[in-house]
């Protein structure tokens, strides 16, 4: 009986947190706060009982000898086990019910609160709002209260950034363009194309060649100290120069090599005529000299060291004439139309963790200046040659992507796809087909786009594909613009959004404007004369200077009507049921076998494991410190055998846990229930009937 006292408690506990927790808007989130309060409770309760009360019942049976009692009626070991886990789930139910109740009466009492502070609330906002869209969810909040259940349908693309030309321009749907404060740049993945091959090949004769006049270096002053008398210094020389061989002998062999596959593939994909006869010629040289260094090796002694020099091969690398050509077109702010447009373009090396803030220094990137629309020719240089410039160096030994963008406010930077080409050496020309692509500023997962009050401007484009006129209900179509704004800039609380709406099927278009807020979702509602279904087009812009906002996938979604707040509330908290069933059936399973303090902690450690599930088999990083955590953790062999033997057979217990939305007010969906409830009751079954069978293996009775 002393269990049924955690109950009310737990309510006390409910009401207790959530009325000290401060708000920073109570009309938006005083209910959604208290409903996530309240399944927090109750999943706490839920770990408590499934962790001590499930795990102690088999033990104490056993030591109090109860359990030979029970043992020699005609009682199934399957049937003892199931019984324990009926009762523990039982218990909780019951538990769960009284809190649910509770805390449905406590909600009732704060929605009255909440409701008449809207009211108050829209009432002043009246006169001083900016736009009659800023008014909609004080509005709703006022008119149907914080107990409110709703279906979502986001969008079913975006936000897919574009640019709102400036009126007048004419608009090439086949360039792709980038405007210049918004940190989006244009990307050309260039691992498909030959590129790093011709940089390996390249650089491996340079690096041969290099190792040759070390070694020449290496014998000059060997016979220079041999010419002076100073034998020591000579016989250190010539060691030095025996082992700068070795080093050559090995380098001429990587390159032979790697010649040796490039001019067989050739032969199977020629290039050019004249790129694939420089290919041949050298290779066959330099696979000539590494013969004669491999024979130099094997022939050469201490004392013939010094006559080496007169057998050195001397190859040459061909000419390296690597460079890009691109054609793209620049667009000045319209105040400033004669204005030349600075572009910049990057090289990024693909590879974890390479950095971009030293990139001027390191070569990877070029300044260009350019007007109207120009075709630029970049050249490209060898990771060790020396400065150039206006080209670009390549890092060694990694794939690269290529990047564009303008570099001053207001401008505008676009190119076409297939305008960009790698030229090689023997004038080996390659289209880079695979691109552009426009790469955003992200943070926090979020596509961020930049404001301006003039055009050209950055624009969020969200698509609904297809959606049914019977899911809409009556009366005009409420839709939710959820945003992310950029707290650090001095002008968010004066931030102008605007979202046009276009029909695709009529060709019309409806432009809102609204003040977006970073503590609860702008409501917006479209007229049924204006759309009954079917595709849809949203625009979002930021109208205000300086400023930004952050968007996800879900930013722009439909709000459909979701039943009854009571109903939807009973569903979550019998997930939470559901969630500790599952709990207190591996518990009653670990203390079949194990001792109750032992099974305390197996059970809590099933707990952990089970709700990190997902984080341990898919090492999802969050945030920096999270991804080192991750990284040095997949590194070590006790988290991979706990990855691969330990963790997959448990159950993944956060996805039986209400999603976060739901405190916020989404519905959850029946189907999604019923698949829950099925997965708890085969993993109930399968713990039963194991518990059955290990018990068998256990002496209860004298």
């Amino acid at each position: 009986m002393h269990f049924w006292l955690m109950a009310p408690l737990a309510i006390l506990v409910l009401v207790a947190v959530d009325l000290s927790s401060e708000r920073f808007d109570p009309v938006f989130e005083t209910i959604p706060a208290a409903v996530g309060t309240a399944l927090f409770t109750m999943a706490a309760l839920a770990v408590l009982v499934a962790t001590f009360f499930a795990t102690y019942s088999f033990p104490a049976e056993v030591e109090s000898r109860v359990a030979y009692t029970v043992t020699t009626k005609p009682v199934g070991r399957v049937e003892l086990v199931a019984g324990k886990v009926l009762g523990t789930s039982l218990l909780l139910l019951g538990m769960l019910a009284v809190v649910a109740a509770g805390a449905y009466g406590y909600f009732l009492a704060r929605a009255s609160g909440v409701r008449v502070l809207a009211a108050e609330r829209h009432a002043e906002a009246v006169p001083r709002a900016r736009h009659p869209a800023d008014l909609n969810a004080l509005e709703a909040m006022a008119h149907l209260g914080p107990l409110q259940t709703y279906r979502y349908r986001p969008a079913d693309t975006g936000p897919e950034i574009r640019i709102h030309h400036a009126a007048g321009a004419q608009e090439d749907g086949g360039t792709l363009w980038v405007l210049g404060e918004s940190g989006a740049r244009l990307r050309w993945n260039l691992a498909r194309t030959p590129l790093r091959r011709w940089v390996l090949l390249y650089s491996a004769v340079d690096q041969a060649a290099a190792a040759t006049e070390a070694l020449r270096a290496a014998l000059r002053l060997g016979v220079q100290a041999q010419e002076a008398g100073d034998m020591p210094a000579a016989q250190e020389a010539y060691t030095a120069a025996a082992q700068r061989l070795e080093e050559a002998a090995e380098v001429w062999d990587v390159a032979a090599r790697l010649w040796e596959t490039w001019v067989r593939q050739i032969s199977e994909q020629p290039p050019p005529a004249p790129a694939a006869a420089l290919y041949r010629r050298t290779g066959a040289a330099v696979s000539k000299a590494a013969e004669t260094f491999a024979e130099l090796v094997v022939n050469t002694t201490p004392a013939t060291i010094g006559e080496v020099a007169s057998r050195l091969p001397a190859v040459v690398p061909p000419p390296w004439s690597g460079r890009l050509v691109i054609e793209a077109e620049v667009r000045p702010p319209p105040e400033q139309p004669d204005e030349p447009t600075q572009l910049t373009i990057q090289i990024v090396p693909q590879m974890p963790g390479a950095q971009s803030s030293d990139e001027e220094e390191k070569g990877y990137t070029v300044t260009l200046t350019q007007t109207g629309s120009e075709t630029q020719t970049v050249p490209l240089r060898l990771p060790a040659s020396p400065p150039a410039q206006g080209a670009l160096r390549l890092p060694f030994n990694t794939d690269v992507s290529l990047e564009i963008r303008a570099r001053e406010p207001g401008h505008l930077v676009g190119v076409r796809r297939g305008t960009l080409c790698l030229v090689g050496p023997g004038d080996e020309t390659v289209a880079v087909l695979d691109g552009p692509e426009m790469v955003s500023e992200q943070f926090r997962w979020r596509t961020w786009i930049y404001g301006r009050s003039g055009e050209p401007r950055q624009v969020a484009v969200f698509r609904f594909a297809d959606v049914p006129a019977a899911i809409l209900g009556e009366g005009d179509i409420p839709i939710e613009v959820g945003f992310t704004l950029a707290a650090w800039s001095t002008t968010t609380f004066e931030t102008t959004a605007q979202v046009t709406f276009v029909n695709p099927a009529t060709g019309e278009s409806r432009a809102l404007e609204f003040t977006p807020e970073t503590h609860h979702s702008a409501l917006v509602y479209l007229d049924r004369s204006f759309w009954r279904g079917g595709a849809l087009g949203a625009r979002l812009e930021c109208l205000t200077d300086g400023d930004s906002f952050g968007l996800l996938g879900e930013s722009v979604q439909l709000r459909l009507d979701g039943g009854s707040f009571l109903w939807n509330f009973v569903k979550a908290a019998l997930q939470v049921w559901l969630f500790g069933t599952v709990l207190a059936a591996a518990g009653v399973f670990l203390s079949v076998r194990l001792s109750w303090f032992v099974s305390i902690f197996a059970a809590i450690t099933v707990f952990i494991l089970g709700m990190s599930r997902a984080f341990i088999l898919q090492a999802t990083p969050v945030g920096e410190a999270a991804a080192r955590l991750s990284q040095r953790a997949s590194d070590s062999p006790l988290w991979q055998w706990v990855a691969r033997y330990l963790v997959p057979p448990i159950p993944n217990l956060r996805a039986l846990l209400p999603a976060d939305t739901v405190a916020l007010g989404e519905a959850i969906p029946l189907a999604d229930f019923g698949l829950a409830l099925a997965w708890a009751a085969g993993f109930v079954l399968i713990m039963v009937v194991a518990g059955g069978c290990l018990l068998r293996t256990r002496e209860v009775a004298a």
